[in-house]
């Protein structure tokens, strides 16, 4: 049986979010969901910046309270987002269900590659699509068969961009 991605997601990268914190992961995670479609079409998380420690800190390894979200906006975008700050502290922080985020600090530039939509594949021709459906016609698991199909049209696709190129 095949296990979806995103159940290994914490483990994989389970170092990064040890050193940027639990809040950093469910933010990147959960962005659309935590800031609402409206501000996530033009704005993505990108770090906490937690508040250093004091002497006094017994170093126990939790985090105080209260630290500031970057937030990357796309240009021309920021004035708009900046009104929204109090929104965005509150939405955070009834997510999480503590003051997690006390202050946001905007930053410019495009957002990450990933939030992009990924160029559509070319289709395979009717009679390639047909032969590959006859060549795994004989295997039982269908879980494997739909693999070996994407895998298989994988294959032809860039086997025909080879000859293109």
């Amino acid at each position: 049986m095949v296990s979806p991605l995103h159940k290994h997601f914490r483990a994989v990268t389970r170092k990064s979010f040890e050193r940027y914190g639990f809040a950093y992961a469910e933010i990147l995670g959960h962005w659309r969901e935590i800031a609402g479609d409206d501000i996530a079409e033009f704005s993505a998380p990108e770090r906490i910046r937690w508040p250093r420690r004091d002497a006094n800190d017994k170093g126990d390894g939790r985090r105080k309270l209260g630290g500031t979200l970057v937030i990357r906006v796309t240009d021309g975008r920021a004035v708009e987002l900046q009104h929204q700050t109090a929104k965005i502290i509150d939405r955070v922080n009834t997510y999480y269900g503590y003051q997690a985020i006390t202050g946001i600090k905007l930053v410019h530039g495009p957002l990450p590659e990933q939030d992009k939509p990924a160029p559509a594949r070319p289709e395979l021709d009717p009679e390639k699509e047909a032969d590959l459906a006859m060549s795994v016609a004989q295997i039982d698991d269908q879980h494997l068969r739909g693999a070996l199909v994407r895998l298989g049209r994988g294959a032809l696709r860039k086997a025909k961009a080879d000859r293109a190129s």
